[in-house]
């Protein structure tokens, strides 16, 4: 006799974190639970799925590729897309925009 069903294709699951991430030039930090194994580039996708569904201000953009996501704590470089979130040892981060070559060049030409 069957005592209980097994769920199919249920690998072990991974810890989950509660992030909260500040977007520059926003009001307030965005706060989600993400799995601690999932890279960065997906935290990034999720907190601008999420902006955008809050309504917030200003009007980011959805393309992840135009983002950067840094850890406060931990070092002054932006954190690599495919680095894993739960590595960092942190629970908070800043999210901003990356600066656009233009402005670059014309901040760097003497």
């Amino acid at each position: 006799m069957l005592l209980y069903k097994q769920k199919k294709n249920q690998g072990p699951k991974g810890n989950k974190l509660l992030i909260s991430i500040i977007v520059v030039g926003s009001a307030g930090p965005i706060r989600f639970v993400v799995n601690e194994e999932a890279p960065v580039a997906a935290v990034i996708d999720t907190a601008l799925k999420l902006y955008v569904r809050e309504g917030r201000l200003p009007v980011l953009g959805s393309n992840l590729n135009h983002f950067l996501l840094y850890c406060p704590s931990a070092r002054s470089d932006p954190l690599r897309p495919w680095d894993i979130i739960g590595s960092q040892g942190a629970r908070n981060f800043v999210l901003c925009k990356k600066p656009s070559s233009e402005k670059m060049d014309k901040y760097w030409k003497v």
